[in-house]
């Protein structure tokens, strides 16, 4: 600071200047509550004393001696003066008592200039014409300054802080300065509260009187309290400079609780924006959390757009103001609670448009981007991931003036909003979505997955539906699942349900030309039935549970209506249900059929509970049931039960039980290794009508085909079945069942 005039301290400085202290260029940083003329007095000297009064007897004795002792330096330099109006200065910072210059007449009667890296503070009156290119900060936090004339250049800052709803020195008031002449405004307004006071809504306070006013403040600090929900707006008038408080809307709220790390200051600025004229976007670090359901870190772009006019998917039109936000390469969560995907390097663009009516506490929130790789996260039993995801949701916040959620999404369709390289025009006909989506593939169990999948988050329910699905279960060198199908995915507060519908694919096993009506695979750990549960979202991804009974350990696959060739002249066919357990892979099967061929003669069982257990081993296969003969016209079989049997280990396999989707299957005796047989109690077997024979029979196929050789030595390859019987009664004639039997 320099007074225009040289009054003695001035002179004292300058002789100062030029023999006493020479300051090297590390001095510690220190702050001097006093004239001008100890600016090169600057050094660290331990304090003598801490009190107001000390600063007041060094100032005098400084104004009034021609040198200055090293205690009466370490005394000014103690004072609590010196601290009290800024916390950081530059290390050639001065701090300067107003009300210590009003008790000398050579500060009396001139002008006054705060240079930069120097402040002004205290309380009193001073008749001089004050130009800050510094910081004038009124009181000792807080107090009342009155001058002349006041000038603030653009790097200068007024600095005003509110303790209380009246102006004045100390606890309870807040600061104000008076200028009783005219009064021309540049640089930054600096607002701080102090003491924890928090103004009340509508609550106002004067910081500047003046004669006459030229110029406004360029920049606002503190006009935004975002911890106390309030902000400041700022009225310039002929006679006066006011701040009034406002609570933030709810509206605007949503927004400044969705942003960590927001610039307040611009946001404030954003608030005043019909004082501050044109505010730049701006770009900071920080993150962004939409609900919890979103979150994201990054280096984001901020700006601000008043009274635009949108239209809801209702046809209302109302005038609202539209925050957007970019950011490049964020690290991104999106889920419930710790389940759901990890993003990395999301690119996003976002609309935030806040409904501008008087009381309105509801808007809407828009995004679009695109992110380089997800994973699923949080949930152990899930290994899926991706990449070239895109993201897009749409959603409604705060509450409608009759109380309701506000739900009814925007229709942009004719009026669209663009943010950086994303064009928002949806018709709001798809209702509320949060939706990443494109390809994943992994496991969910020990289900491998590969599906074009749409990620969204419902409540607290995270949630995925797909379509192009390919899912499988495998165990004992088979794979056994869906293809070109579609699934969901459900996990909430009860575990996990999982669902993939499509063509039924099964590779390894013996399984050879395989079709199916309906093929599922199935997982439930919820507990709780699924079926008919609906999936939907963003239009494009939905899904319907078909069968999911209750259960909390169900992971199967099942194929209604599934008919394929085992091999060796053996078919199977039913309804089939195949559960993984350890290494093996377990099949039970209701209604089922199972038969040997040889070229035209089938015969096997029917309307038959059957089992089959495929192992690196090799196959068992057990079923019973009823007869099933394909035999041509001049055979015909009838029986009162039918069991087929087939082990291809080298391990006795009588008696084992297996389970497959909540169906259970218990082997039989006689199931030894190598069996390979059709048992069939109480058979009925008649040949041409000329021999008819009763008892148990037992039908044996063997390898196919077989190679014969006949009587003239020539080859036939064949299908053979062997039927083989005892305790048989048998009739060789005719009319065997009449009373005109001959033979």
């Amino acid at each position: 600071m320099k007074t225009a005039k040289k009054s003695v301290a001035v002179r004292i400085r300058d002789a100062l200047r030029r023999d006493a202290f020479r300051i090297e260029p590390l001095e510690p940083r220190v702050l001097l509550s006093a004239d001008p003329i100890f600016t090169p007095l600057m050094v660290a000297l331990m304090p003598d004393r801490n009190d107001i009064q000390s600063l007041t007897e060094a100032y005098a004795a400084a104004q009034e001696a021609t040198s200055i002792s090293v205690p009466l330096m370490a005394r000014l330099l103690s004072s609590p003066a010196a601290n009290s109006a800024a916390s950081t200065f530059a290390v050639d910072a001065v701090l300067f008592d107003a009300g210590q210059m009003v008790l000398h007449e050579g500060f009396m009667d001139t002008s006054l200039r705060v240079a930069a890296n120097e402040v002004l503070g205290g309380s009193g009156s001073l008749d001089i014409a004050l130009l800050n290119t510094g910081v004038v900060s009124p009181g000792y936090s807080p107090g009342v300054l009155n001058v002349a004339s006041y000038t603030q250049a653009s790097n200068g800052t007024l600095e005003i802080q509110i303790g209380g709803g009246t102006a004045g020195t100390g606890v309870g008031h807040y600061d104000q300065l008076n200028v009783s002449g005219a009064a021309v405004l540049d640089g930054k307004l600096s607002i701080s509260l102090l003491n924890g006071y928090k103004p009340a809504n509508g609550e106002t306070f004067s910081i500047i009187n003046y004669g006459s006013v030229s110029g406004k403040f360029d920049v606002g600090s503190g006009l935004l309290q975002s911890d106390d929900g309030l902000y400041f707006e700022v009225s310039q008038g002929v006679s006066g400079l006011q701040l009034t408080a406002h609570t933030v809307a709810p509206s605007a709220k949503y927004i400044l609780d969705a942003l960590v790390g927001e610039p307040s200051d611009q946001i404030g600025e954003w608030f005043n924006g019909s004082y501050f004229l044109d505010v730049p976007p701006i770009s900071f670090t920080g993150d962004i959390n939409l609900g919890g359901n979103l979150t994201a870190h990054g280096s984001f772009t901020l700006d601000y757009d008043a009274d635009v006019s949108v239209t809801t998917a209702g046809g209302v039109t109302l005038n609202a103001d539209v925050w957007t936000l970019s950011v490049n390469d964020a690290s991104a969560f999106m889920g419930v609670g710790s389940t759901g995907l990890s993003l990395t390097n999301l690119d996003l663009n976002l609309a935030f448009v806040q409904a501008d009516a008087a009381g309105a506490s509801y808007g809407w929130v828009m995004g679009k981007g695109v992110i380089d790789s997800v994973a699923v996260t949080g949930l152990p039993s899930i290994s899926l991931s991706g990449t070239n995801l895109a993201l897009d949701f749409n959603l409604g916040y705060g509450n409608l003036a009759d109380g309701s959620s506000n739900d009814a999404l925007l229709n942009l369709s004719s009026h669209a909003l663009t943010v950086g390289s994303s064009v928002f025009n949806a018709n709001g006909s798809g209702g509320e979505y949060l939706l990443a989506s494109g390809i994943l593939a992994g496991s969910v169990g020990d289900v491998s997955l590969t599906a074009t999948v749409g990620v969204s988050v419902m409540g607290t329910d995270f949630l995925m539906a797909g379509k192009n699905v390919t899912a499988s279960l495998s165990a004992g060198g088979v794979s056994v699942g869906v293809s070109n199908g579609n699934f969901g995915l459900v996990n909430g507060s009860t575990g996990l349900a999982f669902e993939a519908s499509g063509s039924l694919s099964v590779l390894g096993g013996g399984f050879v030309g395989v079709t199916a009506d309906v093929a599922r695979v199935v997982i439930n750990r919820t507990g709780v039935l699924q079926t008919g549960r609906s999936l939907s979202f963003a239009n494009d991804f939905s899904y319907t549970f078909l069968d999911v009974a209750a259960s909390s350990h169900l992971q199967s696959v099942s194929a209604l209506g599934l008919a394929a060739s085992l091999g060796s002249g053996l078919s199977v066919a039913g309804n089939f249900y195949f559960e993984k357990d350890g290494t093996a892979m377990r099949v039970v099967a209701r209604g089922a059929s199972s038969q040997v061929s040889a070229g035209s003669f089938n015969i096997g069982v029917e309307q038959a509970n059957l089992g089959l257990s495929i192992t690196s081993a090799g196959r068992v296969l057990e079923a019973t049931g009823a007869v099933k003969a394909e035999l041509g016209g001049a055979l015909q079989l009838s029986a009162s039960q039918v069991t087929l049997r087939l082990n291809e280990t080298n391990a006795d396999a009588s008696g084992m039980t297996i389970l497959a989707a909540g169906e259970t299957y218990v082997f039989g005796a006689n199931l030894a290794a190598g069996a390979r047989e059709l048992s069939i109690v109480g058979a009925e077997l008649s040949v041409a009508g000329f021999v008819r024979a009763s008892g148990a029979l037992v039908v044996r196929w063997a390898g196919q085909p077989a190679t014969l050789t006949l009587a003239d030595d020539s080859t036939r390859n064949v299908n053979q079945i062997w039927v083989a019987g005892t305790g048989l009664s048998a009739a060789v004639g005719l009319n065997a069942d009449s009373a005109d039997f001959v033979g």
